[in-house]
C-alpha cells in the first residue's frame, strides 16, 4: 500500500509539473499574440518575432511559435525594399515552417503559410512569377484539401487568382468567389470554440480584397 501511495504521489507531481509547463507555455504565447495584435511598426513586428523565436527555442516540440515567427518574417519581407534582404527573411521563414512540420503541426495551416511564402518570393523578381505562382497554387490547393474550412488557404488562393493575368484565367472576377468563400469560413471560425493559439488572421485583408474585386467588377 505504501508503495502504491508513493507511486500515486509521484504521478501527481509529474502531472502537476507538466500542466504547469503547459500553462506557462500558453500564457507566454498569449502574451506574444497580444503583442502581435498591437504591433504596427516594423520595429514592433521584429520585437514580437524575436519573442516567438525565443519561445520556439525552449518549446521545441510545439509548432505554434515556429508558425508565428515564420508568418511575421513573411510579412516583414513584403515591406522590405532590398531584394536580397527579402529573400533572407523568407529563407528564415522557410526554416520555421520546416520545423513546425517536423513537430507535426496543423498541416493545412502550415501549407497555407507555405503558399504565402511562395507568394512572397514572387515580389523579389518578376522572373519568378510562373514558377512560384504555380507552386503557391499547388500547395494552397493541398491546404484546402486538408481542411476545406481553412479561411486563410482560401483567401491566399484568391490572392493567387487575383494577380494572375486574365489571359490565364485570373483577375478580379476569378478571385472573388474564393474571397467570398473565405469570408464564410472566417465567420464560422469566429463562432467556433478553438484553441486561442490557432491562427485566426486574414479576415480584414480578405474583406479588403472583396471590396477591391467588387469595385473592379462594377
Amino acid at each position: 500500500m505504501k508503495r502504491q501511495i508513493t507511486l500515486t504521489t509521484a504521478f501527481l507531481l509529474i502531472l502537476g509539473t507538466v500542466m504547469a509547463q503547459q500553462s506557462n507555455f500558453e500564457k507566454t504565447m498569449m502574451e506574444a499574440l497580444n503583442q502581435l495584435d498591437k504591433a504596427k511598426s516594423t520595429t514592433e513586428l521584429q520585437d514580437v518575432s524575436g519573442k516567438f523565436e525565443r519561445i520556439a527555442r525552449v518549446e521545441t516540440e510545439r509548432w505554434e511559435p515556429y508558425y508565428y515567427h515564420a508568418m511575421i518574417l513573411i510579412n516583414l519581407s513584403s515591406s522590405e525594399k532590398d531584394r536580397e534582404r527579402k529573400d533572407a527573411l523568407l529563407d528564415d521563414a522557410q526554416k520555421g515552417i520546416d520545423k513546425a512540420l517536423e513537430c507535426n503541426g496543423n498541416k493545412s495551416e502550415l501549407h497555407a503559410l507555405q503558399g504565402f511564402l511562395y507568394q512572397g518570393r514572387l515580389q523579389v523578381s518578376p522572373a519568378r512569377a510562373a514558377n512560384y505562382s504555380r507552386k503557391a497554387a499547388e500547395i494552397l490547393g493541398q491546404a484546402v484539401g486538408e481542411d476545406p474550412a481553412n479561411p486563410r488557404a482560401l483567401y491566399l488562393l484568391g490572392m493567387n487568382l487575383y494577380y494572375t493575368p486574365k489571359a490565364f484565367d485570373g483577375g478580379a472576377s476569378a478571385a472573388l468567389p474564393k474571397f467570398l468563400e473565405a469570408k464564410k469560413m472566417f465567420e464560422m471560425q469566429q463562432e467556433q470554440v478553438n484553441s486561442e493559439l490557432l491562427p485566426k488572421w486574414g479576415a480584414e485583408m480578405n474583406q479588403g480584397m472583396i471590396d477591391a474585386c467588387n469595385r473592379q467588377n462594377n
